[in-house]
């Protein structure tokens, strides 16, 4: 026989699933016409009577459609009950299904897979060759074909002669088995959809993936426990990518119906218990609520299960303070690995990503709870992991590289899934490499995401590379629709339904594929050749955009001048460590002893989120946002002998100082510090002049480009 068998259903177009043992069941209770006990139909079967029992209410819900309903009487058991017309139509279904086969051998092996996690009570050969219609011999050699993929979760299979068969390893490594299992045999294509996890997620989980196999876990578990996470309210909760909030209600429910059918785990040790941080006062309150919600008393050893999953639970990174500074130890131990990646990833490109603030704090903040999975063997969902690789595959194969490194760091094996994660971060830092000097017109594009930082980026950097000066480009979550935004943005793109008459919106893939580019192309002509609707509230005056243009294109010269005006060559004792080199550069830059110390600050902070020593470029690129300016500045220092002799410079023998001030135009002062230190890359005049240590040739290259920069704006206006 075939499992799962689909019928279609009686409410039309949709499938209902039959596995063999719901047919077993259904076959028994259609034969009777009176009451009939649990504990006969589970003689019948040669099963435990619990097993039928976690069958029933799957029954009742599948059983629905053809117009049955199943009646329980205490004391005299079950009645299958409804018109004859009825039950002949479920009998039709169910002959229907006796007429499959087992042909398909990778199919056969995963149901024998789902048979072993979900009753792991000791089963004859027999049984599983009666199972599934097969010989002994081709059961049992189906049971070895399982044992690679057991293995992953240090699992085995157990065979004792009079004994039977049975899974055996701890109940940490059964419990990601089924975790892993569950993962694995969801379609991806339909996770995909998912766009809102806290509403109606239960009933989500059941209707996208395959029910047959969603049925290791009963599905009014699922919802109690969906409802009860929705009405605890929890910040962190909220914060939760889609995947990981699902998983964390699969893991739930896994470990309610593990004790309820009275698998206590034993006293072996998960995951220590940390001090009271937030993340373990939310596993309590958690755990206190489903111990009340299903009358349960859950072990000390349930409460460290909770914890490791919250910790390596995928956050949206759009919720991370912009502040997130590594101070600890460990952090610098991440940021070290960090930049292990890095080099391992290229080499030649290593120096721009080093550059890049926004792609160093997302890849710390997401190799955080990446690290905990890793190291704790904890499976992880990538629905685009398919698209990752095709439409990313250079990426990929240098993240491979970049993983390898991780690997080695943490001593545990970083899977197929989490380097597509890792691609998605790498990706969107080129693809804001590639788009730094693509200009932007006058059609206005918002792109809406559901949830995760890199992917949000990844979409904006990949459409600002291929429209060029097409679009001007802002990224939004979906609740930042305001009035106002709608008003500003001539349509939006989005990779979910936004369902809202009231904007244009093109719905595309989180990857952009050309079918999606040549939508955006021509919504993009369309919009070009329409002049745009000005809305004006009453009193309200909306300035002239060309004369914005012009006050911005005059402020930018105004930086540019004070650049090239400030600009001064240092020159420091060789011998001075790193910190005081660059205590002594800040006070020599500064206006006031107080502005030196908050320079020195900032740009310490700086340095602890990402070093920002590149010894295979020759110097050391110090650069912050701090209040100790008030425009644009950009400095060189070099040592009194050929390089600094602090370890810590790494043997160079230049310092670049740029900052920007605190408050004001931030994109200006991005763009335009951002082509400077660009240029030290792409710009091979400029590169030469800087190690040259002549400061009057680097006054001479630094004009030379900024003059490049700023007709790039007159370009803009033309």
């Amino acid at each position: 026989m075939r499992y799962p068998t689909r019928f279609p259903s009686r409410r039309g177009g949709d499938t209902t699933e039959f596995t063999l043992r719901i047919q077993q069941i259904l076959s028994i209770l259609l034969r009777h016409q009176d009451f009939l006990h649990e504990q006969q139909i589970a003689d019948e079967l040669a099963i435990s009577k619990r097993t039928v029992q976690r069958e029933l209410d799957y029954i009742t819900t599948i059983i629905a459609p053809y117009q049955l309903t199943l009646k329980r009487k205490k004391g005299a058991g079950l009645l299958l009950t409804g018109t004859p017309q009825a039950r002949q139509r479920l009998a039709d279904d169910l002959n229907a299904s006796d007429r499959s086969d087992w042909s398909d051998k990778k199919e056969r092996r995963r149901y024998l897979l789902f048979e072993l996690l979900r009753d792991r009570t000791p089963k004859k050969l027999y049984h599983y060759s009666r199972l599934l219609g097969v010989s002994e011999s081709t059961a049992a050699s189906d049971l070895e074909a399982l044992g690679p993929w057991l293995r992953k979760n240090n699992l085995s299979i157990l065979k004792k002669p009079g004994f039977g068969v049975i899974l055996n390893g701890t109940e940490q490594n059964y419990r990601e088995a089924m975790r892993r299992f569950i993962s694995e045999t969801a379609p991806v294509d339909k996770l995909k959809e998912i766009t809102d996890p806290h509403a109606a997620l239960a009933k989500a989980v059941m209707n996208v993936t395959d029910n047959g196999i969603y049925r290791l876990l009963n599905s009014r578990t699922i919802q109690r426990i969906d409802a009860l996470l929705g009405e605890m309210n929890e910040p962190k909760l909220r914060q939760f990518t889609d995947s990981a909030y699902i998983g964390l209600i699969i893991h739930i429910a896994i470990s309610v119906e593990r004790m309820q059918q009275g698998n206590v785990p034993s006293d072996e040790q998960f995951l220590p218990l940390e001090e009271d941080g937030e993340d373990l006062r939310l596993a309590r309150r958690i755990l206190q609520a489903i111990e009340e919600e299903f009358h349960l008393h859950m072990p000390e050893l349930e409460l460290s299960y909770l914890l490791l999953h919250i910790k390596g639970a995928n956050i949206h990174y759009t919720n991370v303070p912009d502040e997130t500074v590594p101070t600890d130890l460990n952090g610098k131990k991440l940021i070290n690995l960090i930049d292990a990646m890095i080099d391992a990833f290229d080499s030649r490109q290593a120096y721009m990503l080093r550059c890049d603030e926004e792609f160093i704090r997302g890849l710390f903040v997401h190799l955080q709870p990446a690290i905990v999975r890793l190291t704790n063997h904890l499976n992880i969902i990538n629905p685009l992991l398919d698209d990752i690789k095709e439409e990313y595959a250079d990426t990929f194969q240098k993240s491979i590289r970049a993983a390898r490194v991780l690997e080695k760091g943490i001593g545990a094996a970083v899977s197929e899934e989490e380097i597509g994660y890792l691609t998605i971060h790498f990706g969107a830092a080129l693809e804001r490499m590639k788009g730094k000097t693509a200009f932007t017109r006058k059609v206005s594009v918002g792109i809406v995401c559901a949830s995760g930082f890199g992917v949000a980026r990844l979409m904006m950097t990949r459409l600002r590379n291929k429209l060029s000066a097409a679009v001007s480009l802002k990224t939004y979550g979906k609740g930042d629709l305001t009035p106002e935004v709608i008003k500003a943005t001539d349509f939006f793109v989005s990779s979910l339904p936004l369902n809202r008459p009231d904007i244009d919106a093109v719905r595309i893939s989180p990857l952009i594929t050309q079918s999606d580019m040549s939508r955006i192309q021509c919504k993009i002509e369309e919009y070009a050749h329409i002049r745009k609707q000005v809305h004006r509230e009453e009193g309200e005056k909306q300035p002239d955009e060309f004369v914005q243009e012009l006050a911005e294109t005059h402020k930018s010269a105004e930086e540019i001048a004070h650049i090239l005006k400030g600009y001064a060559m240092y020159t420091a004792d060789a011998s001075l460590p790193f910190d005081q080199a660059v205590a002594w550069l800040c006070g020599q830059v500064a206006e006031s002893e107080s502005q030196s110390r908050q320079l020195y600050e900032d740009i310490m902070k700086r340095e602890r989120l990402s070093s920002q020593i590149f010894p295979d470029q020759g110097f050391a690129l110090l650069h912050c946002r701090t209040c100790a300016v008030s425009h644009a500045a950009f400095y060189t220092c070099m040592p009194s002998e050929s390089s600094f002799s602090d370890p810590y410079f790494q043997g160079v023998g230049m310092i670049l100082l740029m900052a920007m001030p605190a408050a004001g135009p931030t994109r200006l002062y991005t763009d335009l510090l951002g082509f400077i230190s660009s240029s030290l890359v792409i710009d091979d005049s400029f590169n030469e002049a800087v190690l040259s240590r002549s400061e009057g040739l680097i006054r001479s290259e630094l004009q030379r480009i900024l003059k490049l920069y700023f007709n790039t704006l007159l370009i803009k206006l033309t």
